[in-house]
């Protein structure tokens, strides 16, 4: 019986090593244009929009294109939000674009709102997710053509209740990842 397992083992561990050597592998690119680029992403993910400090008001270039380029506000704000566009942006590494999507099927879309949630917990292993989404709020809500129109470069609120109403989701889908990070690790303090 040892000298059958013994067997199995040694064979399970001649195919790993077999298998390892026939997969390349993947390369990581290091390059300074490479470091720069991901580190201006990971700040792009992590700075609002549309920003109010005590004495100043900023609002970032991705906010000034959706103001000027109506092609590219369309690719933005669709007519209907799916989850192949959300899919797609996803794999693109549009994140900031893929949550903003989420947040608006949170909304229309209730019977897949744990998949939604599910979504914004598993990326909040890898990065704080409740800040991004506020963060994601402050760039996109203020040029949604759901609530908002442009005029002469700029913008005009015309429907507040719905830029409300996306405040209040954007928090509570933030409360459930907060929530969900006190159920994994009691003992930490709260946010």
């Amino acid at each position: 019986m040892i000298k059958s397992v013994s067997v199995f083992v040694v064979f399970i561990l001649l195919w790993l090593v077999g298998f390892c050597q026939s997969q390349p592998l993947m390369r990581v690119d290091t390059t300074r244009e490479s470091v720069e680029y991901w580190q201006q992403w990971m700040k792009d993910l992590n700075e609002m929009g549309v920003q109010k400090t005590k004495d100043s008001f900023f609002v970032r270039e991705e906010v000034i294109k959706l103001m000027k380029d109506s092609v590219y506000r369309k690719s933005v704000y669709p007519e209907k939000y799916d989850w192949p566009l959300v899919v797609l942006l996803l794999q693109r590494m549009e994140l900031k674009k893929a949550f903003w999507q989420l947040i608006n099927l949170y909304e229309t879309d209730s019977a897949h709102r744990n998949i939604t949630v599910g979504t914004f917990i598993l990326y909040d292993s890898l990065m704080d997710m409740d800040k991004i989404l506020l963060n994601t709020y402050y760039t996109y809500a203020f040029t949604d053509p759901q609530c908002c129109r442009i005029r002469n470069n700029r913008v005009e609120i015309f429907r507040p209740d719905i830029l409300e109403r996306k405040l209040r989701t954007t928090k509570e889908i933030a409360g459930y990842i907060r929530a969900y990070r006190k159920q994994k690790n009691p003992a930490k303090k709260p946010d």
